[in-house]
């Protein structure tokens, strides 16, 4: 582990040949995760279930092409370390074909977990309050656990936070561990809301309207 942790990584656009990577990169990323956790709370049901509904939203975002990876080099075997899929502007929220087949995606997943009711109820208040002006989403940033702290999820972020300060766009996204306000803060994202319902977790939105003006 002390060799991965010090080896170097680079940053490119992820060939949707390596989704399948990433999914299971998210999964190492998340578990355990307060909201996943919720939805399954048996841990080894959790943890078995995560790639699929990382899959689901890799499935609905991968057309866009704008998901980045971070790799190892060949002598790690270009081992992925971490991703980010973003949805650009005109994206989000989602057309009603696209919501359909993603609650549809998730829900043949969560219906094998627990507190369905009160999660379904949860995702559509967070569904409710997602702008509607043209803006860039982080759907997903996760980083493998063993290479936390080397920077890697600032490096990911990088790409389309760029892009966005070049069209004067803001960036939005959502996040279920409060641990990650501050990592976001530091990237120039404030919280625009706070969501839950009864019984819920919490799932906080957070918005960064382009660093020249933070």
């Amino acid at each position: 582990m002390a060799d991965l942790r010090r080896a170097p990584f680079t940053v490119d656009r992820l060939d949707p040949a390596r989704f399948d990577d990433a999914e299971a990169c998210f999964a190492r990323a998340f578990f355990p995760d307060p909201l996943f956790g919720f939805f399954m709370p048996a841990k080894r049901r959790e943890y078995s279930l995560l790639p699929a509904v990382f899959r689901a939203f890799i499935t609905d975002a991968g057309p866009f092409d704008r998901t980045w990876g971070a790799t190892l080099p060949a002598e790690h075997d270009h081992h992925l370390v971490g991703a980010a899929i973003w949805v650009p502007p005109g994206g989000m929220p989602r057309p009603f074909r696209r919501e359909l087949l993603m609650q549809l995606r998730l829900g043949r997943l969560l219906l094998r977990g627990s507190n369905l009711a009160i999660g379904l109820r949860l995702l559509s208040a967070v569904d409710r309050v997602h702008p509607h002006e043209p803006h860039w989403y982080l759907g997903l940033l996760g980083t493998d656990p063993t290479m936390q702290g080397r920077g890697v999820g600032s490096a990911l972020l990088e790409p389309a936070l760029a892009r966005a300060d070049g069209e004067g766009m803001p960036c939005y996204l959502e996040t279920q561990k409060e641990e990650n306000l501050s990592f976001y803060a530091r990237h120039g994202f404030a919280v625009r809301d706070v969501v839950s319902v009864t019984g819920s977790p919490t799932v906080w939105t957070m918005q960064q309207i382009g660093r020249a003006h933070v």
